[in-house]
């Protein structure tokens, strides 16, 4: 079962159908539904801390990873396999960090390529345009 998956089971369990769920957790019924219907995309840490604020009873680690229950246990013991809520959103703001800077990596190393082409090509013209020697 994936988030997707979880997702799904998270809006039948509170009896909702896309539309209500995505109005109920504050966000735009078109982006509930390109991940949950169209499995278009995956569900981002701004929307699953919403999720987790909304319906406070769903386990924060089985939504994110599948592990455990749907629904929070009454005893909140900690075990040491156990992270905390605290610590998978710590996790997902990093990832999420880290995809961005990725991103603007990639950007960055785009334009360098594109301007190294241009320059090759201008290169290659001023070597064409040069006479040549004849022996």
């Amino acid at each position: 079962m994936d988030i997707i998956d979880r997702l799904q089971e998270i809006i039948d369990y509170a009896g909702l159908n896309v539309s209500s769920f995505a109005k109920k957790i504050g966000v735009v019924d078109q982006t509930i539904r390109g991940i949950v219907v169209q499995r278009r995309n995956k569900p981002g840490f701004d929307i699953l801390a919403k999720i987790l604020q909304t319906f406070t009873w769903i386990n924060a680690e089985w939504l994110i990873t599948g592990k455990g229950e749907m629904i929070k246990q009454e005893t909140t013991a900690k075990t040491e396999n156990s992270p905390s809520l605290t610590e998978l959103i710590q996790y997902l703001r990093e990832k999420d960090l880290k995809i961005e800077k990725l991103i603007e990596e990639k950007t960055e190393l785009k334009i360098k390529f594109e301007m190294a082409k241009k320059t090759n090509v201008q290169k290659e013209e001023q070597i064409r345009t040069l006479p040549t020697t004849q022996g």
